[in-house]
């Protein structure tokens, strides 16, 4: 072997990587069934969904603040990146049999030459054709993905219900087209069958349970019990220990739960439930059309913290423009400052995406609200982030960009 490696093979339990050091590095990362699923190239990180959908995201500096930059690639630019990822899987493998590749072994089982080579060729084959098939193949056992918690980005989804039983706040567009329905026992039986069948081996990067989409705990609490009974017979046969479940709860239906339901809930698998709080200004949740009230919220998060449950409270930056934005900081730190939040909470805190044509654009042009700039945002969020006053035991705080999130 010469003294500089032309290419890494790192293997893991739940991805393999491929780097390729050739005048610049490039890193490549697979699942375990050989599905591209990051890419590091130069200054540029791509992203590629399940879905087939590609998100390239780099950073510039605009004064203080490093401001993100996403855009998704064309088809052709896609397909350009899968097959150079592929071709590296491919020389890797190549190069790894004739001993000419470094192996970094990571995983728990032991280390295997053949079963790194192995590995390789899975994602040397995964090449923008076969990328195309399995993006249909995805499309059969799957509704569109809305969004996750950043801490869930890489969750095993599992559609207990599709779409949003509410539906109507102003600043939202990911389930306006989509009817809310909930999926029978025997449907979510099927449901689980083809999601993990068709992941197969990649279920490996999968490390959490998420139940979607929206509000899947707006559910009775008994038939929540019966689908996460369903869900634990699938992912702990032997009644071992289970993979953390979590879920988006909406303010207004957890008001409907008592402490003892959410920790009949907690009993069957519920780790984390993440809350749309939002704002602490009652004036802008009416602009937004949440029904419901900064107090309402408290409540939801003092009772899921009385079942012993971990809780992720979601509160926008930006939101409201310059009409709200002195009220909106200061109701809202109010208001996460009495949360009895501890360490293994999450506090996030959402930079606002103004979609076009929503009813929040149309609500907040006809007010003479003026839409907040990136610099602006990083600034409330600056302001937000200061003013909390948990101390050294209290809930991660964290930026939560839903620009960022593909499934």
């Amino acid at each position: 072997m010469t003294a500089t490696v032309a290419y890494r093979l790192t293997v893991k339990d739940e991805a393999v990587g491929v780097t390729v050091r050739d005048g610049a590095e490039s890193v490549f990362t697979f699942d375990r069934a050989g599905r591209l699923f990051a890419a590091w190239l130069g200054e540029r990180f791509y992203r590629r969904a399940l879905s087939g959908r590609i998100v390239e995201k780099h950073t510039v500096r605009e004064g203080p603040y490093r401001i993100a930059h996403r855009r998704t690639l064309d088809l052709r630019e896609g397909d350009a990146l899968l097959d150079r990822g592929a071709a590296a899987a491919g020389e890797a493998g190549d190069a790894l049999g004739r001993g000419e590749a470094e192996l970094v072994w990571s995983a728990s089982v032991p280390a295997s030459p053949v079963e790194a080579e192995r590995l390789a060729r899975s994602a040397a084959a995964f090449n923008a054709a076969a990328a195309r098939a399995d993006g249909r193949r995805y499309a059969e056992v799957y509704r569109p993905v809305g969004v996750l918690p950043p801490d869930q980005y890489l969750a095993l989804v599992l559609q207990v219900t599709e779409g949003c039983h509410w539906n109507r706040c102003t600043f939202c567009a990911f389930y306006r087209d989509q009817p809310f329905r909930v999926k029978s026992v025997p449907e979510l039986d099927a449901h689980v069958r083809n999601v993990t069948a068709y992941l197969g081996e990649g279920l490996s990067l999968r490390g959490s349970l998420f139940l979607g989409e929206a509000n899947a705990l707006c559910l009775p609490t008994d038939e929540l019990v019966a689908r996460l009974e369903l869900i634990r017979r699938w992912f702990v046969p032997d009644g071992g220990p289970t993979r953390g479940v979590y879920a988006f709860l909406d303010v207004f239906t957890g008001r409907r739960k008592s402490p003892s339901e959410f920790e009949e809930l907690r009993v069957r698998g519920l780790r984390r439930v993440y809350v749309g709080v939002e704002s602490g200004d009652d004036r802008l949740l009416r602009l937004l059309n949440k029904p419901q009230r900064a107090a309402h919220a408290a409540e939801v998060v003092r009772a899921l913290k009385t079942a012993g449950l971990s809780v992720g409270v979601i509160v926008m930056a930006g939101v409201g423009g310059d009409r709200f934005a002195e009220a909106h900081v200061t109701a809202t730190l109010t208001l996460l400052n009495a949360l009895p939040l501890d360490a293994g909470d999450l506090v996030y805190l959402s930079a606002f995406v103004e979609h076009p044509h929503s009813d929040y654009e149309r609500a907040a042009r006809e007010a003479g609200i003026r839409p907040l700039g990136p610099v602006e945002i990083h600034h409330q969020i600056r302001r937000l982030r200061e003013g909390l006053r948990f101390g050294s035991r209290g809930p991660r705080v964290s930026r939560y960009d839903i620009a960022e999130f593909i499934y």
